[in-house]
Formats: C-alpha cells, sequence, structure tokens
C-alpha cells in the first residue's frame, strides 16, 4: 500500500478489512480475522452459535439517513463497521447509522479508527487499526500455509495490510525496536555519534601504519594520508560540489610521475570529517583502487572487476568499509583498520597488475 501511495486513503483500507472479513474470499484466512473480531467485541459466543462460512459481506451500505462502510450480516447476527482512517465523523454519523440498522435482534456496531476514537453514539463500540492489526497478526501467524498461487498472493496481500497497519500505529518491529533504543539511550546518543566520528577520524593514520607492515612481493611505498577535494554525486548534493576528503594508498614506484606524483593505488578513502550516516549512509568511508591520473582511471574503469559501487571520481573500483562493530572486548580502530587492510591487500592481488597494464598505457600514449 505504501509503495502505490494508498496508505492514507480510507477507501483503500475499506476494501482490504471488508474483504479480510469475508471468509470466501482467497486469503485462506478462513473465518479467523472475522472470530478475532467477535471476540474482541466480547462477543466470542457467536461464533459456535453461527456458521462464520456462511456470512454475507457488503461495502458502502446505502441506508435512508445513513451509509455504511462495511455490513456483515448472518441470520443472528448484523455487524456493522464504520471506517475513519484519517477523517472525523460527520455530523450524527453514527447515530443515523445505528438508527437505521436498529431492527436487527443482534447488532454490533464498530466505530474502527486509527486511534480508537470515542463515536458520538454511544451504541458503538471503539476500536482502533492498532487493535485490528493484533487481530490480522495473530490469523496469519496461526494460519497453514496458503494451498495455490491464488491464495498465495492474497496471502501476501494480507500481510502488506498487516505491515502498512503496524507502520501507521507504531507496531512495527523495527519501530519498537527504534523506541527501545531511543528511551533507553536517547540522552547519551549525541555523544555516541561524536565518539563513533573521532574513531573514524583516526583510521587513516591507522590504516597507513597498518599497510606500512605489509611484506608484499615486491616493492611498495604507503603514500598518506593526504588531503584532495572529492566531487560530490548528483543525488547527494544536487549538484557536483566538492567536499574534503583524505587517502592513504598502496602505490608501486613505477606507478608515479617522474616527480613522485601517484598515478594511481589502492587504499583508503574518507571524508575529512567522517560521518557514516550522512546523506543516507552514501558517503561512508571505503577502500578501492584510486586512479588521478585520467588515462588510467578510464582504463579501470572498463577493466575492473564487475561491481554494485559505479566507478565515481577518482576512484574506478570501491567498495564501503564493512562498520558492523567487532566484540565489545576489540578496540574500534584497530579492528576497523585491519579489516581495511585485508580487504585492500585482496584488492592488490587481484588488481596490481591490471594497473601494471592501466599505467603503461598511459605512459605509452604520451
Amino acid at each position: 500500500m505504501d509503495v502505490l501511495q494508498t496508505s492514507r486513503k480510507e477507501r483503500s483500507h475499506q476494501l482490504l478489512i471488508g474483504w479480510l472479513l469475508d471468509p470466501r474470499q482467497p486469503h485462506d484466512l478462513g473465518t479467523a480475522v472475522l472470530t478475532g473480531m467477535l471476540g474482541a467485541l466480547g462477543k466470542a459466543h457467536l461464533v459456535e452459535a453461527e456458521g462464520l462460512a456462511r456470512v454475507r459481506v457488503d461495502l458502502e451500505v446505502v441506508k435512508p439517513g445513513s451509509r455504511a462502510d462495511i455490513v456483515i450480516s448472518t441470520s443472528a447476527f448484523k455487524l456493522v463497521v464504520e471506517l475513519k482512517v484519517h477523517a472525523d465523523e460527520g455530523r450524527e454519523q453514527t447515530k443515523r447509522l445505528a438508527d437505521d440498522h436498529a431492527h436487527q435482534q443482534e447488532l454490533l456496531l464498530v466505530f474502527l479508527t486509527l486511534h480508537g476514537d470515542d463515536p458520538a453514539d454511544e451504541r458503538f463500540t471503539a476500536m482502533s487499526l492498532r487493535t485490528f492489526a493484533g487481530l490480522l497478526r495473530n490469523a496469519l501467524e496461526q494460519a497453514s500455509a496458503p494451498l495455490t498461487p491464488h491464495t498465495r498472493r492474497g496471502r501476501e496481500t494480507a500481510g502488506d495490510l498487516l505491515e502498512t497497519l503496524e507502520r501507521m500505529t507504531g507496531m512495527a518491529p523495527t519501530d519498537q525496536a527504534a523506541a527501545r533504543i531511543w528511551l533507553t539511550y536517547g540522552e547519551h546518543l549525541p555523544s555516541a555519534k561524536t565518539a563513533a566520528c573521532d574513531v573514524l577520524k583516526q583510521m587513516p593514520a591507522a590504516v597507513a601504519a597498518a599497510l606500512n607492515q605489509l611484506d608484499l612481493s615486491e616493492p611498495v611505498k604507503v603514500v598518506g594520508p593526504f588531503p584532495y577535494q572529492a566531487v560530490g554525486q548528483r543525488k547527494i548534493r544536487g549538484d557536483y560540489g566538492r567536499y574534503a576528503e583524505l587517502a592513504v594508498l598502496l602505490v608501486k614506484p613505477s606507478w608515479c610521475t617522474a616527480d613522485g606524483i601517484p598515478r594511481a593505488g589502492i587504499g583508503y578513502g574518507t571524508r575529512a570529517e567522517p560521518d557514516p550516516f550522512d546523506h543516507g549512509g552514501a558517503l561512508r568511508p571505503f577502500l578501492g583502487i584510486r586512479a588521478e591520473d585520467p588515462r588510467v582511471n578510464q582504463y579501470l574503469s572498463g577493466a575492473c572487476d564487475p561491481q554494485e559501487q559505479p566507478s565515481w571520481d577518482q576512484w574506478p573500483r570501491w567498495e564501503e568499509l564493512d562498520l558492523t562493530p567487532p566484540g565489545e572486548e576489540d578496540d574500534l580502530v584497530a579492528a576497523y583498520s585491519d579489516r581495511a587492510t585485508a580487504r585492500i591487500t585482496a584488492v592488490w592481488e587481484r588488481n596490481h597488475t591490471l594497473i601494471d597494464q592501466a599505467v603503461a598505457l598511459s605512459e605509452a600514449s604520451g
């Protein structure tokens, strides 16, 4: 529903809730949702007294003074549901509904709203969409596997509605977990963020030290940490703005110009002021191949192994550093620098001869 932007439309909820309350529909939940609603209303005895599989479910039932959203009829009772998602009750709306259906011997009137608002007419029972979502979740958890592709799609539709309702009412597991974190640690989160950013600021020097300890099969040198201006991605900046980054590179002497400037290298990159959640996490610390020489960059952009991350700026091959925290006994800077060094070493083993070729071609072309 969220994908189709229908989660705020009352008519969409009306159709789906009516569909779920109808045991004959292909959600393969049988009478479970209707049984749950009757139980929540304190009318569980009606489940035993009436064969619910034979109920009739109608939408938009028009009477002389009212129009009911959902009406469920049996020989023993009638259930009228008035649904309000983001709207208020109309003038005497519940009174007119109750009067129009008052002739029924066993009449159940439900005012189903986002937060369980009280109806104007006391003959109605208030029920929140949070309560209904709980009934639906119970039905889904207790149901057996759907038997056909048709009912499987119906079950997926029921699950989609449940996720939408839980997000709307604050019941979603991710919302619950986030709320618990904030309620437990909220006052400490700003200082925790500052501490985490300080850890990441130490990374360039730590990675440089770790790279200097490597014993590779041929002479290399570690260049950096050194600053440079990165070109921002349009989707992040709205334009190709620039911001400061730092890099540490493993470089072969043959990859450098006559004055010692690396044409290319393999190593670590990060923003000068790192924040792993800035711009939705799109600018996290990373590692890969950096090629400042445009010809080397162009060659490597087409020749490197396929990857999820596209070639970007002067990094024709890159990947984000995994920032999953290590065990509580481990030092964060040491663990992250070891993790980065291991990945840089792997990229080196796969690509250093490719960079040899790219540099040679660049030199040959003048």
